[in-house]
Protein backbone atom coordinates (compact mmCIF):
# COMPACT_ATOMS: atom_id res chain seq x y z
CA UNK A 1 0.00 0.00 0.00
CA UNK A 2 2.74 2.45 -0.94
CA UNK A 3 1.02 3.96 -3.97
CA UNK A 4 0.12 7.63 -3.98
CA UNK A 5 -3.32 8.82 -4.97
CA UNK A 6 -4.95 11.96 -6.29
CA UNK A 7 -8.36 11.21 -4.77
CA UNK A 8 -9.30 9.11 -1.73
CA UNK A 9 -12.99 8.28 -1.41
CA UNK A 10 -14.22 7.39 2.09
CA UNK A 11 -17.45 5.53 2.85
CA UNK A 12 -18.92 3.48 5.68
CA UNK A 13 -20.10 0.50 3.59
CA UNK A 14 -18.65 -1.49 0.71
CA UNK A 15 -18.34 0.20 -2.67
CA UNK A 16 -19.89 -2.88 -4.29
CA UNK A 17 -23.21 -1.89 -2.67
CA UNK A 18 -23.34 1.60 -4.18
CA UNK A 19 -23.46 2.01 -7.95
CA UNK A 20 -23.16 5.80 -7.65
CA UNK A 21 -19.80 5.63 -5.89
CA UNK A 22 -18.61 3.05 -8.38
CA UNK A 23 -19.54 5.29 -11.32
CA UNK A 24 -17.88 8.31 -9.74
CA UNK A 25 -14.64 6.45 -9.03
CA UNK A 26 -14.59 5.01 -12.54
CA UNK A 27 -15.21 8.41 -14.16
CA UNK A 28 -12.54 10.18 -12.11
CA UNK A 29 -10.03 7.43 -12.86
CA UNK A 30 -10.82 7.61 -16.59
CA UNK A 31 -9.90 11.30 -16.44
CA UNK A 32 -6.37 10.28 -15.43
CA UNK A 33 -6.60 10.80 -11.68
CA UNK A 34 -5.46 7.98 -9.40
CA UNK A 35 -8.47 7.02 -7.29
CA UNK A 36 -8.56 5.04 -4.04
CA UNK A 37 -11.73 3.92 -2.25
CA UNK A 38 -11.43 3.19 1.49
CA UNK A 39 -14.49 1.28 2.68
CA UNK A 40 -15.82 -1.21 5.25
CA UNK A 41 -17.22 -4.64 4.36
CA UNK A 42 -20.13 -4.99 6.78
CA UNK A 43 -22.24 -8.11 7.21
CA UNK A 44 -21.06 -11.65 6.47
CA UNK A 45 -19.58 -11.19 2.99
CA UNK A 46 -15.87 -11.98 2.64
CA UNK A 47 -14.06 -9.78 0.13
CA UNK A 48 -10.38 -9.03 -0.62
CA UNK A 49 -8.64 -6.41 1.53
CA UNK A 50 -7.05 -4.89 -1.58
CA UNK A 51 -8.69 -4.95 -4.99
CA UNK A 52 -8.28 -3.30 -8.40
CA UNK A 53 -11.59 -2.69 -10.17
CA UNK A 54 -12.28 -0.65 -13.32
CA UNK A 55 -8.93 1.10 -12.94
CA UNK A 56 -9.36 2.33 -9.35
CA UNK A 57 -8.08 0.79 -6.12
CA UNK A 58 -10.14 -0.47 -3.17
CA UNK A 59 -8.74 -0.76 0.36
CA UNK A 60 -11.31 -2.69 2.34
CA UNK A 61 -11.57 -3.27 6.10
CA UNK A 62 -13.44 -6.44 7.09
CA UNK A 63 -14.23 -6.69 10.83
CA UNK A 64 -14.16 -10.28 12.08
CA UNK A 65 -16.94 -10.03 14.68
CA UNK A 66 -20.32 -11.50 13.59
CA UNK A 67 -18.82 -12.58 10.27
CA UNK A 68 -19.91 -16.19 10.69
CA UNK A 69 -23.53 -15.35 11.45
CA UNK A 70 -26.11 -15.75 8.72
CA UNK A 71 -27.86 -12.51 9.66
CA UNK A 72 -26.12 -9.40 10.89
CA UNK A 73 -28.69 -6.92 12.07
CA UNK A 74 -28.32 -3.16 12.27
CA UNK A 75 -26.83 -3.07 15.78
CA UNK A 76 -24.32 -5.78 14.83
CA UNK A 77 -23.24 -3.77 11.80
CA UNK A 78 -22.82 -0.72 14.01
CA UNK A 79 -20.47 -2.73 16.24
CA UNK A 80 -18.60 -4.00 13.18
CA UNK A 81 -18.14 -0.42 11.99
CA UNK A 82 -16.84 0.73 15.38
CA UNK A 83 -14.27 -2.08 15.38
CA UNK A 84 -13.17 -1.23 11.85
CA UNK A 85 -12.70 2.50 12.38
CA UNK A 86 -9.15 2.51 13.83
CA UNK A 87 -7.91 0.58 10.78
CA UNK A 88 -9.92 2.81 8.44
CA UNK A 89 -8.34 5.92 9.98
CA UNK A 90 -4.85 4.51 9.38
CA UNK A 91 -5.66 3.73 5.76
CA UNK A 92 -7.10 7.19 5.15
CA UNK A 93 -3.93 8.79 6.50
CA UNK A 94 -1.70 6.36 4.61
CA UNK A 95 -3.36 7.29 1.31
CA UNK A 96 -1.77 10.78 1.38
CA UNK A 97 -4.28 11.80 -1.28
CA UNK A 98 -4.37 15.27 -2.77
CA UNK A 99 -8.16 15.43 -2.28
CA UNK A 100 -10.49 13.43 -0.01
CA UNK A 101 -14.03 12.65 -1.17
CA UNK A 102 -16.38 12.01 1.78
CA UNK A 103 -19.53 10.08 0.91
CA UNK A 104 -22.40 11.07 3.20
CA UNK A 105 -22.14 12.35 6.75
CA UNK A 106 -20.46 9.13 7.89
CA UNK A 107 -17.66 9.56 5.36
CA UNK A 108 -17.28 13.19 6.41
CA UNK A 109 -16.87 12.20 10.07
CA UNK A 110 -14.46 9.36 9.26
CA UNK A 111 -12.28 11.71 7.23
CA UNK A 112 -12.20 14.27 10.05
CA UNK A 113 -11.46 11.68 12.75
CA UNK A 114 -8.59 10.37 10.63
CA UNK A 115 -7.00 13.79 11.03
CA UNK A 116 -7.50 15.09 7.49
CA UNK A 117 -7.63 18.82 8.19
CA UNK A 118 -5.25 20.41 5.72
CA UNK A 119 -6.20 18.54 2.55
CA UNK A 120 -9.25 19.55 0.47
CA UNK A 121 -12.41 17.56 1.26
CA UNK A 122 -15.40 17.13 -1.06
CA UNK A 123 -18.71 16.44 0.70
CA UNK A 124 -20.93 14.19 -1.45
CA UNK A 125 -24.31 13.88 0.29
CA UNK A 126 -26.37 11.02 -1.14
CA UNK A 127 -29.08 11.32 1.50
CA UNK A 128 -30.26 13.52 4.36
CA UNK A 129 -28.58 11.68 7.21
CA UNK A 130 -30.53 13.31 10.05
CA UNK A 131 -33.84 13.17 8.17
CA UNK A 132 -33.87 9.35 8.08
CA UNK A 133 -35.78 6.85 10.21
CA UNK A 134 -32.73 4.89 11.54
CA UNK A 135 -34.78 1.68 11.42
CA UNK A 136 -33.36 -1.17 13.47
CA UNK A 137 -31.37 0.98 15.90
CA UNK A 138 -32.28 1.26 19.60
CA UNK A 139 -33.86 4.58 20.49
CA UNK A 140 -30.99 5.59 22.76
CA UNK A 141 -28.51 5.21 19.89
CA UNK A 142 -30.77 7.27 17.61
CA UNK A 143 -30.93 10.02 20.24
CA UNK A 144 -27.13 10.06 20.46
CA UNK A 145 -26.81 10.27 16.68
CA UNK A 146 -29.22 13.20 16.50
CA UNK A 147 -26.97 15.14 18.86
CA UNK A 148 -24.39 15.16 16.07
CA UNK A 149 -26.51 17.31 13.73
CA UNK A 150 -24.45 20.49 14.42
CA UNK A 151 -21.30 18.54 13.57
CA UNK A 152 -22.49 18.01 9.99
CA UNK A 153 -22.87 21.76 9.51
CA UNK A 154 -19.43 22.48 10.94
CA UNK A 155 -17.66 19.83 8.87
CA UNK A 156 -19.61 20.68 5.70
CA UNK A 157 -18.48 24.30 5.95
CA UNK A 158 -14.88 23.07 5.89
CA UNK A 159 -15.37 21.27 2.57
CA UNK A 160 -14.13 22.79 -0.68
CA UNK A 161 -17.00 21.38 -2.75
CA UNK A 162 -20.52 20.20 -2.00
CA UNK A 163 -22.49 17.65 -4.07
CA UNK A 164 -26.14 16.51 -3.84
CA UNK A 165 -28.29 14.09 -5.82
CA UNK A 166 -31.47 16.07 -6.61
CA UNK A 167 -32.92 19.58 -6.60
CA UNK A 168 -35.17 18.92 -3.59
CA UNK A 169 -32.30 17.27 -1.75
CA UNK A 170 -30.15 20.33 -2.45
CA UNK A 171 -32.88 22.70 -1.20
CA UNK A 172 -33.07 20.86 2.11
CA UNK A 173 -29.29 20.76 2.55
CA UNK A 174 -29.01 24.50 1.94
CA UNK A 175 -31.72 25.05 4.57
CA UNK A 176 -30.19 22.65 7.12
CA UNK A 177 -26.53 23.55 6.69
CA UNK A 178 -26.67 27.21 5.65
CA UNK A 179 -24.39 26.39 2.72
CA UNK A 180 -24.10 27.63 -0.85
CA UNK A 181 -26.18 25.52 -3.21
CA UNK A 182 -24.45 22.20 -3.98
CA UNK A 183 -23.64 20.86 -7.41
CA UNK A 184 -26.37 18.41 -8.49
CA UNK A 185 -24.96 15.09 -9.74
CA UNK A 186 -27.88 12.72 -10.28
CA UNK A 187 -27.73 8.92 -10.14
CA UNK A 188 -28.28 8.43 -13.86
CA UNK A 189 -27.45 5.16 -15.59
CA UNK A 190 -24.24 4.94 -17.61
CA UNK A 191 -25.81 3.91 -20.91
CA UNK A 192 -22.33 3.53 -22.44
CA UNK A 193 -21.78 0.40 -20.33
CA UNK A 194 -25.12 -1.36 -20.63
CA UNK A 195 -25.12 -5.10 -21.21
CA UNK A 196 -27.61 -7.19 -23.14
CA UNK A 197 -31.12 -8.25 -22.28
CA UNK A 198 -30.66 -10.84 -19.53
CA UNK A 199 -34.14 -12.37 -19.34
CA UNK A 200 -37.14 -12.78 -21.62
CA UNK A 201 -40.30 -11.23 -20.23
CA UNK A 202 -43.47 -13.25 -20.62
CA UNK A 203 -46.40 -11.71 -22.51
CA UNK A 204 -44.19 -9.61 -24.82
CA UNK A 205 -45.81 -9.43 -28.25
CA UNK A 206 -49.07 -10.79 -26.85
CA UNK A 207 -50.07 -8.12 -24.34
CA UNK A 208 -49.15 -4.60 -23.33
CA UNK A 209 -46.61 -5.05 -20.54
CA UNK A 210 -46.20 -2.97 -17.37
CA UNK A 211 -42.77 -3.42 -15.76
CA UNK A 212 -41.54 -2.92 -12.22
CA UNK A 213 -37.92 -3.50 -11.15
CA UNK A 214 -36.51 -3.83 -7.66
CA UNK A 215 -36.90 -5.89 -4.51
CA UNK A 216 -40.42 -7.01 -3.64
CA UNK A 217 -40.77 -5.15 -0.35
CA UNK A 218 -43.34 -3.27 1.68
CA UNK A 219 -43.58 0.44 0.96
CA UNK A 220 -43.56 0.03 -2.82
CA UNK A 221 -47.33 -0.41 -3.20
CA UNK A 222 -47.03 -3.72 -5.00
CA UNK A 223 -50.30 -5.13 -3.59
CA UNK A 224 -52.08 -2.01 -4.86
CA UNK A 225 -50.38 -2.45 -8.24
CA UNK A 226 -51.56 -6.07 -8.50
CA UNK A 227 -55.07 -4.98 -7.51
CA UNK A 228 -54.91 -2.26 -10.18
CA UNK A 229 -54.23 -4.96 -12.77
CA UNK A 230 -57.75 -6.24 -12.14
CA UNK A 231 -59.14 -2.86 -13.24
CA UNK A 232 -57.29 -3.00 -16.56
CA UNK A 233 -58.22 -4.76 -19.83
CA UNK A 234 -57.24 -8.38 -20.40
CA UNK A 235 -54.56 -7.37 -22.91
CA UNK A 236 -52.51 -5.64 -20.17
CA UNK A 237 -49.98 -7.69 -18.16
CA UNK A 238 -47.72 -6.95 -15.20
CA UNK A 239 -44.14 -8.22 -14.81
CA UNK A 240 -42.23 -7.70 -11.55
CA UNK A 241 -38.45 -8.14 -11.84
CA UNK A 242 -36.90 -8.86 -8.46
CA UNK A 243 -37.02 -10.97 -5.32
CA UNK A 244 -38.27 -10.33 -1.84
CA UNK A 245 -40.58 -11.35 0.98
CA UNK A 246 -43.72 -10.25 -0.89
CA UNK A 247 -43.13 -12.46 -3.94
CA UNK A 248 -45.27 -15.46 -2.97
CA UNK A 249 -47.99 -13.29 -1.46
CA UNK A 250 -48.29 -11.19 -4.62
CA UNK A 251 -48.57 -14.31 -6.78
CA UNK A 252 -51.34 -15.63 -4.52
CA UNK A 253 -53.08 -12.26 -4.66
CA UNK A 254 -52.97 -12.25 -8.47
CA UNK A 255 -54.47 -15.73 -8.59
CA UNK A 256 -57.18 -14.80 -6.09
CA UNK A 257 -58.09 -11.77 -8.21
CA UNK A 258 -58.25 -13.89 -11.38
CA UNK A 259 -55.35 -12.02 -13.02
CA UNK A 260 -52.72 -14.73 -12.48
CA UNK A 261 -52.65 -15.44 -16.21
CA UNK A 262 -51.28 -11.97 -16.92
CA UNK A 263 -49.01 -11.56 -13.92
CA UNK A 264 -45.43 -12.80 -13.55
CA UNK A 265 -42.40 -12.43 -11.30
CA UNK A 266 -38.97 -12.84 -12.92
CA UNK A 267 -35.58 -12.94 -11.16
CA UNK A 268 -33.40 -9.83 -10.87
CA UNK A 269 -30.58 -9.35 -13.37
CA UNK A 270 -27.12 -7.78 -13.25
CA UNK A 271 -27.31 -3.97 -12.83
CA UNK A 272 -25.82 -3.39 -16.30
CA UNK A 273 -28.63 -5.50 -17.78
CA UNK A 274 -31.60 -3.95 -15.95
CA UNK A 275 -32.40 -1.28 -18.55
CA UNK A 276 -32.02 -3.55 -21.63
CA UNK A 277 -34.27 -6.12 -19.93
CA UNK A 278 -36.87 -3.52 -18.90
CA UNK A 279 -36.95 -2.22 -22.48
CA UNK A 280 -39.10 -5.20 -23.51
CA UNK A 281 -42.04 -3.63 -21.68
CA UNK A 282 -44.38 -0.90 -22.88
CA UNK A 283 -44.16 1.20 -19.71
CA UNK A 284 -42.82 1.15 -16.14
CA UNK A 285 -44.11 2.08 -12.71
CA UNK A 286 -42.22 3.64 -9.79
CA UNK A 287 -44.46 3.63 -6.72
CA UNK A 288 -43.34 4.46 -3.21
CA UNK A 289 -44.50 6.05 0.01
CA UNK A 290 -41.62 7.89 1.66
CA UNK A 291 -40.91 6.85 5.25
CA UNK A 292 -38.72 9.87 5.98
CA UNK A 293 -37.94 13.34 4.69
CA UNK A 294 -34.80 11.94 3.08
CA UNK A 295 -36.75 9.42 0.98
CA UNK A 296 -39.51 11.98 0.31
CA UNK A 297 -36.98 14.23 -1.42
CA UNK A 298 -35.10 11.44 -3.21
CA UNK A 299 -35.02 10.47 -6.87
CA UNK A 300 -35.02 6.64 -6.91
CA UNK A 301 -32.60 4.62 -9.02
CA UNK A 302 -35.61 2.78 -10.48
CA UNK A 303 -36.62 6.01 -12.19
CA UNK A 304 -33.28 6.27 -14.00
CA UNK A 305 -33.34 2.58 -14.93
CA UNK A 306 -36.72 3.07 -16.59
CA UNK A 307 -35.47 6.18 -18.40
CA UNK A 308 -32.41 4.26 -19.62
CA UNK A 309 -34.86 1.69 -21.02
CA UNK A 310 -36.73 4.45 -22.87
CA UNK A 311 -39.99 3.73 -21.04
CA UNK A 312 -42.75 6.17 -20.06
CA UNK A 313 -43.81 5.96 -16.43
CA UNK A 314 -46.58 6.15 -13.89
CA UNK A 315 -45.06 7.39 -10.62
CA UNK A 316 -45.97 8.35 -7.07
CA UNK A 317 -46.67 11.95 -6.18
CA UNK A 318 -43.37 12.83 -4.51
CA UNK A 319 -41.51 16.03 -5.42
CA UNK A 320 -38.62 14.81 -7.57
CA UNK A 321 -40.55 12.12 -9.44
CA UNK A 322 -43.36 14.56 -10.16
CA UNK A 323 -40.87 17.23 -11.24
CA UNK A 324 -39.05 14.96 -13.69
CA UNK A 325 -42.17 13.37 -15.17
CA UNK A 326 -43.75 16.76 -15.81
CA UNK A 327 -40.54 18.43 -17.00
CA UNK A 328 -39.91 15.81 -19.67
CA UNK A 329 -43.59 14.91 -20.27
CA UNK A 330 -42.82 11.21 -19.93
CA UNK A 331 -45.80 9.94 -17.97
CA UNK A 332 -48.37 10.52 -15.27
CA UNK A 333 -48.52 10.89 -11.49
CA UNK A 334 -50.85 8.74 -9.38
CA UNK A 335 -51.97 8.15 -5.81
CA UNK A 336 -50.07 4.91 -5.02
CA UNK A 337 -52.49 4.00 -2.23
CA UNK A 338 -55.48 3.90 -4.62
CA UNK A 339 -55.54 0.91 -7.03
CA UNK A 340 -58.30 2.54 -9.09
CA UNK A 341 -56.21 5.68 -9.61
CA UNK A 342 -53.13 3.61 -10.48
CA UNK A 343 -55.19 1.71 -13.07
CA UNK A 344 -56.70 4.92 -14.47
CA UNK A 345 -53.27 6.50 -14.99
CA UNK A 346 -51.87 3.32 -16.57
CA UNK A 347 -54.85 3.07 -18.93
CA UNK A 348 -54.46 6.73 -19.90
CA UNK A 349 -50.75 6.32 -20.57
CA UNK A 350 -51.25 3.13 -22.62
CA UNK A 351 -53.94 4.69 -24.81
CA UNK A 352 -52.53 4.77 -28.36
CA UNK A 353 -53.14 8.52 -28.66
CA UNK A 354 -50.87 9.10 -25.63
CA UNK A 355 -48.36 6.25 -25.66
CA UNK A 356 -46.57 7.32 -28.85
CA UNK A 357 -45.98 10.83 -27.46
CA UNK A 358 -44.80 9.60 -24.08
CA UNK A 359 -42.44 7.06 -25.65
CA UNK A 360 -40.95 9.68 -27.97
CA UNK A 361 -40.40 11.99 -25.00
CA UNK A 362 -38.93 9.14 -22.95
CA UNK A 363 -36.41 8.53 -25.72
CA UNK A 364 -35.44 12.22 -25.62
CA UNK A 365 -35.08 12.02 -21.83
CA UNK A 366 -32.94 8.90 -22.29
CA UNK A 367 -30.47 10.92 -24.34
CA UNK A 368 -30.23 13.66 -21.70
CA UNK A 369 -30.53 11.87 -18.34
CA UNK A 370 -27.35 9.81 -18.63
CA UNK A 371 -24.24 9.42 -16.53
CA UNK A 372 -22.22 10.73 -19.50
CA UNK A 373 -23.85 14.11 -18.85
CA UNK A 374 -23.90 13.92 -15.05
CA UNK A 375 -20.21 13.03 -14.80
CA UNK A 376 -19.29 16.27 -16.57
CA UNK A 377 -20.41 18.17 -13.47
CA UNK A 378 -18.37 15.91 -11.20
CA UNK A 379 -15.28 16.28 -13.38
CA UNK A 380 -15.70 20.06 -13.46
CA UNK A 381 -15.66 20.12 -9.65
CA UNK A 382 -12.33 18.29 -9.57
CA UNK A 383 -10.79 20.25 -12.41
CA UNK A 384 -11.45 23.41 -10.41
CA UNK A 385 -10.04 21.90 -7.20
CA UNK A 386 -6.84 20.63 -8.80
CA UNK A 387 -6.35 23.97 -10.56
CA UNK A 388 -6.32 25.68 -7.15
CA UNK A 389 -4.20 23.34 -5.04
CA UNK A 390 -0.47 22.75 -5.02
CA UNK A 391 1.18 19.41 -4.30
Amino acid sequence: MTDTFDICMVLHDDVLHDSRIWREARSLNAQGWRVLVVCIALGTTRLPDVQQMDGFTIWRVSPGLFRNREVVRTTGKLIQMALALPVVFRLIRRAQARVYHAHDFTGLVMTALAGIWRRPVVYDSHELFFDRTFRGLPRWIVNLLLLLRPLEKWLAHRSVAFIATSESHADRLVENLDMPRPVIVRNAVDTRRLGDKAADYPFVGEKRVIAHSGSLLDGRHLPELVEALGHLPDDVALVLMGRGPLGARLTQQAQAQAVGGRFAVVPPVHPDCVAPTLAQADMAVVLMTPISMSSHLSLPNKFFESIAAGLPLVVSRIPELERMVEQYDIGLVCDPTDPADIADKIATLLHPDNLARYRANAEKARQELTWANEEKKLLAVYQQIFAQIKD
